[in-house]
């Protein structure tokens, strides 16, 4: 859940999964999906076709703490460590509520 950014998904290709609140869907081409800031959200693939989403936040100083996430991605050698992605997204008003959608 992101406390200080609003995020908005456009599905270009695929079908994607959202859970946004209490409500789940799925989104196709061509959809516009909001995330608005303090609203538990999480979405994923969960069919055998590729699927290109384009995301934006606002305002965009989340991009930092993505950009720290890969390259910690990168650096594993094993399963990540809970603990640590806590703390990064603490850093940067993001609280993870939950496991991610089964896929």
């Amino acid at each position: 859940m992101h406390t200080r950014e609003d995020e908005a998904n456009y599905v270009i290709t695929g079908v994607m999964t959202y859970v946004i609140g209490d409500r789940t869907f799925e989104a196709g081409p061509e959809t516009l999906v909001w995330l608005p800031r303090e609203v538990p959200h999480t979405f994923a693939n969960r069919s055998e076709e590729e699927a290109w989403v384009v995301g934006v936040t606002s305002p965009a100083d989340i991009q930092a703490m993505f950009e720290e996430q890969a390259a910690y991605f990168a650096s594993l050698k094993g399963p990540p460590d809970p603990a640590y992605l806590a703390g990064l997204g603490a850093r940067f008003g993001v609280k993870s509520l939950g496991p991610p959608l089964d896929v």
